[in-house]
């Protein structure tokens, strides 16, 4: 998907955010307006960017926020949560390194996220913009879903990272109680680790409420999903990022957690 706003003008780049959802295979970039104004959108493959891309990324931009994907992932209760013992969490994590750790505290859940990048995508966008603000991807995912989730009845929410990486999380009575990820192939491999976690958790194969967001590869996901409930709600972005111009092929569900990179903080 390519899209450039006859609106956007390199004169008032110093007004403008850069957005990036950094992937595996595939980038995303946005550049967006003080009032939320798409200007840009620029899909293109990572490992060799189209030359738009190129161009865009090597204009100096004072805001920039990159969605990352994360490595490996634990979370620790906000009131046992210790700032200056992080080397007692790195066994949980995958590199065991104390300086790739990373935390990000999510008050509304009562939790302290601990967790590692993806150290090339990391690498990657520090390169290019060493000033840049990165979030993990996770975070915008249940910021949005919490809106959703109600008081009573089980949550399970589907986020496709990428074609072969989902993010799969549940919530029981309003509590927060799963995140992981999972690699997928194919639906049968997301079917078996949904069925895993719902035996795991002695949860129903009918869930209350199924969230799903990112890109789907293809309808035998759909299908995959629909017989886990029969209420699915998609996860939106709270940035309400618009476009001043008809430009009805752009999806912008799909973009749900780059959009809302411009709010974190």
């Amino acid at each position: 998907m390519n899209y450039i706003s006859e609106d956007f003008n390199i004169h008032f780049l110093p007004e403008y955010t850069l957005s990036a959802k950094a992937g595996f295979s595939k980038d995303v970039i946005t550049i967006t307006d003080s009032k939320l104004n798409l200007n840009l959108l620029l899909e293109y493959d990572a490992e060799n960017p189209k030359l738009e891309a190129t161009q865009i990324l090597s204009l100096p931009f004072r805001f920039v926020k990159v969605v990352i994907p994360h490595q490996s992932l634990t979370f620790i209760p906000q009131e046992v949560f210790q700032e200056d013992r992080l080397s007692d969490y790195a066994p949980y994590l995958v590199e065991h390194a104390t300086d790739h750790i990373h935390t990000y505290e999510m008050k509304n859940l009562g939790i302290v996220a601990v967790f590692e990048y993806d150290l090339i995508l990391y690498n990657r966008w520090k390169a290019l913009f060493p000033d840049a603000q990165i979030f993990p991807e996770f975070c915008i995912i249940l910021d949005q879903a919490q809106d959703l989730v109600p008081i009573r009845g089980s949550v399970l929410g589907v986020h496709f990272v990428s074609h072969h990486l989902v993010d799969l999380y549940v919530f029981q009575n309003g509590q927060f109680i799963l995140y992981n990820s999972f690699d997928v192939y194919f639906a049968e491999d997301l079917n078996y680790y949904i069925l895993n976690i719902l035996q795991q958790f002695s949860l129903s194969e009918q869930v209350s409420k199924l969230l799903i967001s990112g890109d789907i590869p293809n309808d035998s996901y759909m299908k995959c999903l629909e017989r886990y409930s029969d209420t699915i709600a998609y996860l939106t972005s709270k940035s309400k990022v618009h476009i001043n111009h008809d430009h009805d092929e752009i999806n912008l569900k799909n973009y749900n957690t780059l959009f809302d990179a411009i709010l974190c903080e």
